[in-house]
């Protein structure tokens, strides 16, 4: 089959497009023929062996951690050929091919009717927003969320899931075509935070008072104007370290609002994936629902799966509203 495959570290031109064996099923898995594989940022952080200490896996890998697809070898599983499924997996799923082998206790079934590539834009970006907005802040009708990169992935999913949850959602963005799809998506206010007066900005759409919610994949400094914008009893959730850990002090700077009884979280998709899988079950199940209903509508872009370096470069410059999807 073909496939993609980091032997080394490097630039986006060390992936190689290359044939290799399908994989070989073990008890309990089934082999799924792939309709699409999404890139997601930590296929590039691994591609350059820039993961965390103790998280980099062992080369060669095949990358991608999510997909959808077509079961072909179901490997005397309950499950059936020619069922429609979509998967999220850990580091090491495999995604990027032709075929991948997936354990049949994590896979969602879908409708005979599904979309395939809608569907696999939902297991890593709309159940992290899923889970953020009703596993972390059990959001509630008729408050207000911040939501930084707004146009991304995770971002659209977030406006997506928090209209649909009853809230008022202001959106952040750096560039004019951004504010607009953020604007198209749902949001109902979008400010661009290379102006300086985007906090006061923030301020006036919501009548002084601030904001309930905040998702924030930026961290770096940024906790200084979430918390200066945040309501009393609000929550502010970081799931991701785009600017990097910063120089401020969070206790510091958290009991600077003690009178607000901030909650800060930490919201990593994977903790909740090794620990807590029936819950990751139970939201993405929510989710197709959801998709099957009309409630969400994904979205995405596509490049053949041989392109693949192509869509490294694509997300590492920012490029990309929603999702990037690899097809075989």
């Amino acid at each position: 089959m073909k496939a993609i495959s980091i032997k080394q570290t490097g630039a986006a031109d060390t992936l190689e497009y290359l044939n290799v064996d399908t994989p070989t099923l073990k008890t309990g898995e089934v082999l799924v023929k792939i309709a699409a594989a999404p890139v997601n940022f930590i296929d590039t952080i691994i591609r350059e062996g820039n993961m965390p200490p103790g998280m980099m896996p062992e080369l060669p890998i095949i990358p991608g951690v999510e997909g959808s697809g077509t079961i072909v070898d179901a490997n005397n599983t309950e499950l059936k050929p020619g069922q429609k499924v979509a998967f999220l997996g850990p580091i090491g799923a495999s995604a990027y091919a032709e075929y991948a082998a997936v354990p049949a206790d994590r896979l969602v079934t879908l409708s005979g009717d599904a979309d395939l590539l809608e569907a696999a834009v939902l297991p890593v970006n709309y159940f992290t927003a899923y889970h953020m907005l009703h596993n972390v802040v059990r959001a509630q009708p008729g408050k207000t969320a911040l939501i930084y990169a707004a146009s991304g992935g995770v971002g659209t999913a977030l406006i997506q899931l928090a209209k649909n949850a009853g809230l008022t959602v202001v959106g952040l963005e750096r560039k004019a075509e951004k504010l607009a799809n953020g604007l198209s998506q749902g949001a109902d206010f979008m400010f661009d935070t290379s102006d300086d007066n985007w906090v006061e900005q923030v301020k006036q759409a919501t009548g002084g008072e601030g904001v309930d919610y905040i998702f924030n994949p930026v961290a770096g400094d940024t906790i200084v104007q979430d918390l200066e914008l945040l309501k009393p009893l609000g929550h502010v959730v970081i799931f991701g370290l785009l600017g990097g850990a910063g120089e401020t002090n969070l206790q510091a700077e958290a009991f600077k609002h003690f009178g607000k009884a901030p909650t800060i979280t930490y919201s990593e998709i994977y903790a909740t994936f090794f620990n807590d899988y029936p819950l990751v079950e139970s939201s993405m199940k929510a989710l197709y629902q959801l998709l099957d209903e009309g409630k969400i509508k994904p979205v995405y872009s596509t490049l053949p799966l041989s392109e693949a370096a192509e869509a490294h470069r694509t997300i590492e410059a920012g490029k990309v509203t929603g999702k990037l999807l690899l097809i075989p």
